[in-house]
């Protein structure tokens, strides 16, 4: 309920404010999911930029776009307080349940038959925040698990469309008594 509770009619007004404000740049990216969710096509797309370069108010306008035509959008960040910037934002752990002990044969702790797996199966596009910051193992696990939920082990996350946002000049994901080579392995 929580994914598909929205006043689909303020979103539109706000719709309409969103895309006039978008720079050439947002809105060439902001052009490219709102397509391929309404072609059904797959994309995979990485927004970079640094603090300040509107990568947040670029994740609004696409979430506002497509939930105002009743699609569930999962806005997740790798902080906390990143994904309090998000609409509707959680952290990647906390919404897909990733282990924190990470395996290269980690998924995540969903099981199936559940709201959770219900929910995944029905969303149209992930946006995943701060995405350097994380084990690439995060990545990776929430990977098979879509591949796994989607019955599909060809296709990358499922077939879902996935926008990741990044900025390489953030810290690097943290791993106690690692040296450099160590932290650049499990980097992004």
């Amino acid at each position: 309920m929580e994914a598909k509770n929205y006043d689909c009619e303020a979103l539109l007004i706000e719709k309409t404010i969103l895309e006039s404000k978008l720079n050439d740049k947002q809105l060439m990216v902001y052009n490219m999911v709102v397509s391929s969710n309404s072609c059904q096509k797959q994309e995979l797309i990485l927004v970079y930029g640094h603090g300040g370069t509107g990568k947040t108010f670029l994740w609004k306008a696409i979430t506002t776009a497509l939930r105002a035509d009743g699609k569930i959008v999962l806005a997740v960040a790798s902080s906390g307080i990143a994904s309090l910037l998000l609409p509707s934002g959680q952290t990647t752990h906390s919404r897909f349940k990733i282990p924190i002990d990470l395996t290269d044969e980690s998924m995540c702790n969903i099981k199936k038959q559940t709201h959770m797996v219900s929910l995944l199966q029905r969303m149209e596009l992930i946006i995943w925040d701060e995405v350097p910051m994380n084990d690439r193992k995060c990545l990776e696990a929430l990977d098979r698990t879509l591949r796994d939920i989607y019955d599909s082990p060809e296709v990358p996350f499922g077939g879902l469309t996935f926008v990741l946002g990044s900025d390489f000049r953030r810290t690097l994901p943290v791993k106690k008594r690692c040296g450099k080579c160590e932290i650049l392995d499990i980097s992004m």
